[in-house]
This record gives C-alpha cells, sequence and structure tokens, in this order.
C-alpha cells in the first residue's frame, strides 16, 4: 500500500484524522520487567508509607530475563500511593517520572531503561483497569487502596496467561494477601458496560450519543484500552536520505517496525522499547510522535520563509515537525500558558538541529486580550491551534486522564 501524501489527498487527510487514534496496533498482554536494585522511597515525601507494606518475597520465574521483586511492586504502590493521597488531580505519568528522578538522584543505583520501562508498564497498567479493578474489590468487600489495585493487576495479567512465565508470582502474593482467592471468582461480565470499559461518569452520555448502537460503542472504547503503539517521526533536518533510510537503520538494529499508515514520516513500534536503544533517537533523526499529531503538523503545510505560530504548543512536540517543513527557514513561535513545559521543549529542539523557534508564554485568561498576541495581530501566515479539550483521545497514553482530565476530578467537570 502506498503511503498517504496529506498534500495531494487533504479531504482523505481530514477524514482519517478523525479515527487516527483508534488506529490499530498489537495488545501487550505479556508483564516485562527488569530487577531493580534500588530500595523503594518516595523521596519527594516522606511520609510514605512503603516500609509498612507486607514484605513481599522476589519472585524467579522460569524466564531469567523477568522478574518481579517486592522493590519493583513497591516502588508501583508509592507512586500511585502519591497520586491518590496526596496529588489527585496530577497526571500518573508526571508523578513516576519525578519519582524516578527522585529516585535516580540518590545515592542508590539509578534505574535503568529497562526498569523504568518495568515501573511504567505496572502503573500504566492499574490506570488502565482502575473501575473494574475497583468494583471486584468492591464486591469482596476489601478497600480499594493503590497497594491492593497493584496486587490485583498482577494478578490479572499474569492469570490471563496460561502459559505466563510468572505464574509462581502469585501463588507467593496469595500468602500475604489473602483476600486474592477471593477475588479471581470475580470476573469482568459480572459488571455493567461503563465499568467494563472504563468510561468515567462525566463522558459516558455524551460518548452514548457519539455511537448509535452499544456494540459501536463497546468498540470503539475498547481500542482505547489498548496499550498505544510507540510512533516516531523522521526529522527530515537531520535524515537527509529521507524515511526510508531510518526505517531500514532501526530494522537493522533488530527491532521489528514499519511504516505508519498515514504518515509519510512515520515509523510504528507495535511493542515498546527503551528509547535511547533506537538507532537515530539520540542523534534528533527520530523523534517520538503519535501519528495522529503528525498529521496534523501535516495539515498546516508550513512553508520556508513564513512567519508561524503554534499555539497550545506545549513541550513543542508538533514545534519541532513544523521547522522541518519549514527547513528551519522563517520564523516559528511556541506559544502556551505554561511557560515551564515551553522551557522543556528547549532540549528537543537542540537535539533535532531547530534553530528558527521562538518560546513564549501567552495569558492564560482567554476571556482578556494577551498583550502580546494583539500586537502581532494579523502578522501570522499559518496559526496552529492544537487546543485542550476533553482529553479522551489521549486515553491509551495516559489512561488516568479519565479521572484527571484536564487537571481537574471529573466530578467537578
Amino acid at each position: 500500500m502506498p503511503r498517504f501524501s496529506p498534500s495531494k489527498d487533504r479531504t482523505t487527510c481530514y477524514y482519517y484524522l478523525l479515527f487516527i487514534i483508534h488506529a490499530s496496533c498489537a495488545l501487550t498482554t505479556t508483564l516485562k520487567v527488569g530487577r531493580l536494585h534500588s530500595p523503594s522511597f518516595f523521596a519527594l515525601n516522606s511520609a510514605s508509607t512503603s516500609k509498612d507494606k507486607p514484605i513481599i518475597p522476589t519472585i524467579s520465574p522460569n524466564n531469567p530475563t523477568v522478574r518481579i521483586s517486592s522493590t519493583l511492586i513497591n516502588s508501583a504502590i508509592d507512586v500511585l500511593e502519591e497520586q491518590h493521597f496526596r496529588r489527585p488531580d496530577t497526571p500518573v505519568d508526571s508523578i513516576l517520572r519525578k519519582y524516578i528522578k527522585q529516585q535516580s538522584s540518590q545515592d542508590e543505583l539509578p534505574y535503568d531503561s529497562e526498569e523504568k520501562d518495568a515501573l511504567r508498564e505496572i502503573v500504566l497498567g492499574v490506570a488502565r483497569s482502575h473501575c473494574k479493578i475497583d468494583c471486584r474489590l468492591k464486591q469482596i468487600g476489601t478497600e480499594s487502596t493503590p497497594e491492593n489495585r497493584v496486587i490485583a493487576h498482577i494478578v490479572n495479567v499474569v492469570d490471563g496467561e496460561e502459559k505466563h512465565p510468572q505464574r509462581a508470582v502469585v501463588k507467593q502474593l496469595s500468602k500475604s494477601y489473602t483476600w486474592l482467592r477471593e477475588f479471581k471468582r470475580y470476573d469482568d461480565s459480572m459488571m455493567d458496560l461503563q465499568t467494563r470499559l472504563e468510561c468515567p461518569d462525566w463522558a459516558w452520555p455524551g460518548l452514548n450519543e457519539a455511537f448509535p448502537t452499544q456494540d459501536e460503542l463497546a468498540r470503539q472504547l475498547d481500542f482505547l484500552l489498548r496499550p498505544p503503539p510507540l510512533d516516531l517521526r523522521v526529522n527530515t533536518l537531520k535524515c537527509k536520505a529521507g524515511p526510508d533510510d531510518a526505517l531500514n537503520a532501526i530494522r537493522s538494529a533488530g527491532f521489528d517496525a514499519s511504516a505508519t499508515p498515514w504518515s509519510p514520516l512515520g515509523i510504528r513500534l507495535d511493542k515498546r522499547v527503551p528509547l535511547e536503544t533506537l538507532p537515530g533517537l539520540l542523534d534528533g533523526v527520530v523523534e517520538p510522535q503519535d501519528e495522529g499529531s503528525q498529521l496534523v503538523a501535516s495539515l498546516l503545510n508550513a512553508r520556508p520563509g513564513e512567519t508561524i505560530a503554534d499555539y497550545c504548543a506545549g513541550t513543542g512536540g508538533k514545534t519541532l515537525a513544523i521547522a522541518a517543513q519549514m527547513q528551519n527557514k522563517g520564523r516559528l513561535y511556541s506559544m502556551d500558558v505554561d511557560g515551564d513545559r515551553l522551557e522543556r521543549g528547549r532540549p528537543r529542539c537542540a537535539k533535532a538541529g531547530v534553530d528558527n523557534v521562538q518560546r513564549q508564554t501567552v495569558q492564560a485568561d482567554m476571556t482578556r486580550k494577551d498583550k502580546w498576541c494583539k500586537r502581532r495581530n494579523r502578522t501570522f501566515d499559518r496559526v496552529l491551534v492544537d487546543a485542550p479539550c476533553s482529553g479522551v483521545g489521549s486515553w491509551r497514553r495516559k489512561p488516568d486522564a479519565r479521572r484527571t482530565w484536564g487537571g481537574v476530578g471529573y466530578g467537578t467537570v
């Protein structure tokens, strides 16, 4: 199948952009974790209760490259406790990043890439099955604490595969968590559809209106429960030979990769891998970016020498794509209400070889005119506004966004 060219078929691009977030990907069901070396504690808050948790034996499964330890489990519990008890409106991936940074800055051995991915997979896996786990724990009269949710998630993953290499984990955990035996008697079929689909109350009415049948609703929301693929965008500022050259380099390194269905610059890996192991990533030849975001930037069709505004730019993923379209020629303004997020885009620009970007923090209160924007009225050739909305499209990558919509609890929406 030939790769899609947005400039040749803009109408088709708009149509498929609506569905790009539902692009099919392989569902990763095997929990892949590495051995953690450092003890579990949350340095951001001395009130961490990890020392009060039961001691969980280290499990050595049949597969010697895979290991679940008490340290890994307690680390996941620490992260989720931080969100549950102290920072309920903060996305869990943000808490996780700070946790790993704090751990690595201590005197203990830092997390390696496999350990980071292992911890991330457990934490996001718990968030992805939050409602179902809560329901089952309630059915057996057990409190839905972050600790119990982590244990329940691990049991669900291991029991979900008949020949999972870590089935011994469940047997060991059952000795410390006696409620697991009763927990395993319940399954998803005993829940209502909304709970099975992990849909929050604030989104359920609107999604029911959007999809005419329960089957279609279930199909769409089931996609949002699946872990996303890893999409990369080829940086044409550094990869002069074209995207096929970057794709071949990644394949030659032993990774199972393919061209994305619609973005002409996209590369897809169905399974997540340590990013630093990918050829070209540390050099800025490729950049992690979802195919949907790549298409949004392509639709702008920026040209060299123009003056462009990327409004709501965040950390600048689409800014980098636009800069490559402009061939580093012209002026590109990366704008957002959060100056800290904009600054996190600075090293990304340096790595990608982008030097035509200017960052500007703008007024958050849109009921008043921003003075900086007012002075530049009608001075931009093109403006990209990827405005924050309900966040439904981010549920695959940020599953807890169902409960932290727009940074606030969904009960206030």
